[in-house]
């Protein structure tokens, strides 16, 4: 399914851009995962060369084109990954020798470098070379969280397209269009979510749910435990290294809420732990919360970035919360 909700103005401004002949070589997009970077990015190439276009603003994703496009088909547009934990110098190595030629059959060549993040640093700079000297016809993607997480000198020769986090009203309306569940249950999974349709699409699963109230009991404790039991906690959450950007969201839900309870209690995200985040909220200062909630922030980098996790992790358990 291709969520596009909240991605709806940096397509009509990219389509604006195209239609003015005003397009750019290169585009940094940002955001969060799951508000609709790749979908986008999938959209508009099929934009720039669908077969039947009559106004230049949406694809008929029925051409041979569109669904080459779509089904990652289209030889002229290429997708870098990473291969294992990054994107690695000879996948930039390849790309470069595929731009050595003209494009097959598209009229705008698309390459999309997806976790640009994970660039290595060889690999980045060999990006960068591409990058000053682009060949014709040739649009490239980077699609990453902050603009930050590349090299200063590829941002600064990106133009950046930033996707907004969902609202709240509009995954909850697709939660409840598209599933069998309640209003409070679409609202919650909404706030847990914290605006990406990726994450939403998690906790309807049952192992989430059941995470989720694992987690929030034992922080509900924290600061009862022992080092010993703390360490063992750690080590329970980082188990499946997949996992660990969601138990840190939810990490990130629990503080949020003892940071917002005195000032919105309405807002809170876990209305079914609401006693428990009143009293921690009475308990804790705010100069506190805020600095858990910074911590954690810290941790989500280093996770983002493939650093060591475990140990990450550990510190955040035993020594921050």
């Amino acid at each position: 399914m291709i969520y596009l909700s909240d991605s709806h103005k940096p397509i009509r401004y990219l389509i604006s851009a195209f239609q003015g002949n005003r397009l750019h070589h290169a585009f940094l997009f940002t955001g969060i995962e799951g508000v609709g970077r790749f979908n986008a990015a999938i959209q508009f190439s099929m934009v720039c060369n669908c077969e039947n276009r009559s106004d230049l603003t949406e694809p008929c994703l029925e051409c041979p084109t569109c669904r080459r496009i779509y089904t990652n088909q289209h030889p002229d547009m290429i997708r870098i990954q990473p291969e294992g934990t990054s994107i690695k110098i000879s996948q930039i190595r390849n790309l470069r020798k595929k731009l050595s030629y003209k494009p097959v059959d598209a009229d705008t060549r698309f390459v999309f470098v997806i976790k640009a993040n994970l660039m290595t640093i060889e690999s980045a700079n060999a990006l960068l070379k591409i990058l000053e000297e682009p060949p014709d016809c040739t649009v490239f993607i980077l699609i990453v969280e902050n603009q930050n997480d590349v090299l200063q000198t590829i941002s600064s020769r990106c133009q950046q397209i930033r996707f907004s986090p969902c609202e709240e009203t509009t995954i909850v309306a697709d939660l409840l269009k598209t599933n069998d569940i309640n209003p409070d249950t679409a609202r919650l999974i909404a706030g847990l979510s914290f605006g990406s349709f990726i994450r939403a699409s998690l906790y309807l699963k049952k192992k989430w749910m059941t995470k989720r109230s694992y987690i929030l009991s034992r922080l509900e404790k924290l600061d009862q435990m022992s080092s010993g039991f703390r360490l063992c906690f750690a080590e329970q959450l980082s188990k499946k290294k997949d996992d660990i950007p969601v138990i840190l969201d939810i990490i990130m839900s629990w503080f949020r809420d003892i940071l917002i309870y005195r000032y919105c209690p309405e807002r809170i995200i876990n209305k079914d732990y609401q006693q428990s985040i009143y009293d921690h909220a009475v308990k804790y200062s705010r100069e506190a919360v805020i600095q858990k909630i910074e911590q954690i922030q810290i941790v989500q980098k280093d996770v983002a970035a493939n650093l060591n996790i475990r140990l990450a992790l550990d510190q955040l358990i035993l020594l921050q919360l």
